[in-house]
């Protein structure tokens, strides 16, 4: 007579034999491991599988088949009571004999206390600098302003990276944070400011990837640091009063042609440095003597229109000598195929004697405070000059124009303020 087993076995070798028989019991019969209801596969079946699904290669060892005909392994494993799934790798790349090892060696991690996941989490995790590093690049593309992205990265390895630049970023505390944070908190507010919020940019950068549990700079890091007192620190400008003297002090001690047609556009349009500095030949309709600046290079990412007056226009008058293939009206001396940067029109300020008065930007702030003074114009039309947003949502979504006729007469006067044909 033919024992239990001998009958199970001969019965799985027949013909017609069933994929698996259900058991609640393992063991090996006719060849196939039979283990919690499943069979386990086998190399060539892996090979040969196509069908998505889940199947079973060991004890908690599984082959995942996408319906994209993907495969790769995954091991579910219980760590301090927890279950978790960690991936093993893609098949063919990893085969099924070593995932099998790598399935026993993190069961074995487990069984000498040790913690399989947070080991693979270390192995990979970068450090802050090199972190720091790829979201600057990722960021860099967003910024409209090249000294923003200067002085982001710069921020960091001064005061960040002697402490922080070498850590990997899970091994990275709240003390450590504080390490950086401190020593300028109460001297260059500010800078501590803008540090703290780029350490904590780029730690949520890793909690989304995985590398951290937790970023140790947010909010829970508030409680430590003393409140700072706000305060608002307004551009250097110009006295409105001063600014006819200033136009023709510009046109007689700037000697490179470039900066001084460019500051002299910046003031009469009352546009930022950004703005002026990038000026196409392609934006400035010269038939209705109006210039649109794309949304890409306006603060508020929309396009603005800018009436051009008379002075405006002349001044691109002489910009035609500069013209190149860059289609740029002000190019950079220097780096052909450039706008002028942002340092070259302030160095041009401090050659004239001007710098410890105003600031490129300041221009703006003369201009406005002159039109709120002297003229009688709207302050919608103002503010919608300086391209500032004008109301809430609300409003703005029903006021859709640009009160450009009203603008266009602003800036006509503006320009005979500067050049003194209207006092």
């Amino acid at each position: 007579m033919l024992s239990f087993y001998s009958w199970i076995s001969s019965i799985l070798t027949r013909s017609h034999a069933i994929p698996y028989i259900p058991c609640n019991f393992g063991g090996t019969f006719g060849g196939m491991v039979l283990r919690n209801n499943m069979k386990l596969i086998t190399a060539i079946q892996v090979k040969t599988i196509t069908k998505p699904g889940k199947y079973r290669a060991d004890n908690g060892l599984y082959l995942i088949v996408k319906p994209s005909g993907r495969r790769s392994w995954i091991q579910r494993i219980t760590i301090q009571g927890k279950r978790h799934e960690i991936g093993l790798g893609a098949y063919p790349e990893v085969s099924l004999a070593i995932a099998r090892k790598k399935a026993f060696e993190n069961r074995t991690a487990i069984e000498d206390r040790r913690n399989p996941l947070a080991e693979k989490r270390t192995a990979k995790t970068p450090t802050f600098r090199e972190v720091a590093v790829t979201r600057h690049t990722q960021l860099a593309d967003t910024w409209r302003s090249d000294q923003h992205t200067v002085r982001w990265m710069r921020s960091l390895k001064k005061h960040a990276m002697p402490k922080l630049g070498d850590l990997p970023v899970d091994q990275i505390t709240k003390s450590d944070v504080l390490d950086v944070l401190e020593p300028i908190w109460h001297t260059r507010p500010e800078t501590a400011r803008r540090v703290r919020q780029r350490i904590r940019t780029i730690l949520e950068y890793c909690q989304a990837c995985d590398f951290v549990y937790h970023n140790v700079a947010g909010a829970a890091s508030n409680g430590a640091l003393p409140k700072i007192q706000k305060v608002n620190k307004h551009h250097l400008a110009m006295p409105y009063q001063e600014m006819p003297d200033t136009m023709r002090l510009i046109d007689s001690q700037v000697v490179s042609f470039p900066p001084r047609l460019c500051l002299k556009f910046l003031i009469l349009t009352a546009t930022r440095s950004g703005e002026a500095r990038g000026v196409k030949w392609s934006e400035i309709n010269f038939e209705s003597s109006t210039w649109t600046v794309p949304g890409d290079r306006m603060k508020a990412g929309k396009p603005h229109r800018v009436p051009l007056s008379r002075s405006a226009l002349d001044v691109l008058e002489e910009a035609r000598l500069l013209r190149d293939d860059s289609g740029l009206i002000f190019p950079s001396p220097v780096k052909r195929g450039h706008p002028l940067s942002d340092m070259t029109l302030m160095m041009t300020l401090r050659r004239c004697g001007l710098a410890d008065k105003t600031v490129v930007h300041g221009f703006r702030s003369s201009f406005r405070t002159w039109a709120l003074e002297r003229t009688d114009t709207p302050w919608a039309a103002c503010e919608a000059a300086l391209a500032h947003e004008l109301g809430s949502q609300v409003e703005r979504s029903y006021a859709r124009g640009d009160l450009l006729d009203k603008r266009r007469d602003l800036m006509q006067q503006w320009a005979g303020y500067l050049d003194g044909s209207s006092q």
